[in-house]
């Protein structure tokens, strides 16, 4: 049976009651709404009926655009659907989401795990996914939440994140998380340095076997050195300072650090 399309009062439309968007960007609205003035609402949204009125369950952004159009009206698609469809339908909407970050897509897969009991494997088949793909977004939310916000605006890769999250002490963790924030990391950077922890707590950078010749928790990871690209002297990666110049701009710089020394 094929869905009805039907126009229902904006009035009467509540916004999706568990929205997995924390912040609707609303430059993307406004781009909406002149797409939807210029071209006309090619996909009408999808609605259930709640409580004497509709929840929207696909489309709020749509609706957005169309509040902010000043319109009264929206074309509909109005269905019965059960909490649990609910929660399948927009999963599948956002997960196929260009602009989703991948924190917010953790987020989609983590609902689906929690409220409805899913596994990695039926999240996976749900959505379509590679079951190590959903385990890698579900494993991105253990990262401590003052980090994820670098992963959400790219700042850090997920994968590279990930990759420090085999850190299992969380003060070290946390502590090459900093250093990689502030200083910029790339995935080979960070697997040589969880490497290298590795090694600190077998004892092998001692020459030994573990147990008391590696690092305990309250001391201080190795030191991390990087290359100045001014003197090529060696500094500790937390000591180094970065200015963004251009190749020709940087030459000049090295050139005058050069006369300097003479």
């Amino acid at each position: 049976m094929t869905d009805q399309v039907v126009l229902l009062d904006i009035e009467v439309i509540d916004p999706p009651g568990d929205a997995v968007r924390e912040i609707i960007d609303p430059d993307k609205i406004r781009e909406l709404a002149e797409s939807i003035r210029s071209r006309g609402l090619l996909q009408p949204i999808l609605v259930r009926p709640k409580d004497g009125r509709y929840e929207v369950v696909a489309g709020h952004r749509r609706l957005l655009s169309h509040r902010l159009l000043g319109e009264v009206k929206i074309k509909s698609i109005v269905r019965e659907l059960s909490d649990e469809d609910v929660l399948i339908i927009r999963a599948i909407e956002n997960d196929q989401r260009e602009d989703l970050n991948p924190i917010e897509k953790g987020r989609v897969y983590k609902r689906l795990r929690d409220q409805l009991g899913y596994t990695i494997e039926r999240i996976a088949q749900v959505m379509g996914r590679n079951k190590m793909t959903v385990w890698k977004y579900l494993q991105i939310l253990d990262i401590p939440e003052e980090f994820q916000k670098f992963i959400a605006n790219g700042s850090m890769a997920m994968q590279t994140a990930l990759v420090l999250m085999e850190v299992e002490d969380e003060e070290f963790r946390r502590y090459y998380f900093q250093i990689g924030v502030e200083n910029g990391i790339t995935m080979d950077v960070a697997r040589m340095w969880v490497d290298d922890w590795k090694k600190s707590r077998s004892g092998s950078y001692y020459g030994g076997s573990g147990g008391e010749g590696g690092l305990g928790p309250a001391q201080a990871p190795l030191p991390i050195y990087q290359t100045c690209v001014c003197c090529l002297g060696p500094e500790e990666v937390n000591k180094m300072r970065y200015i963004g110049v251009c190749p020709s701009c940087e030459e000049q710089i090295r050139g005058a650090l050069a006369k300097d020394k003479k």
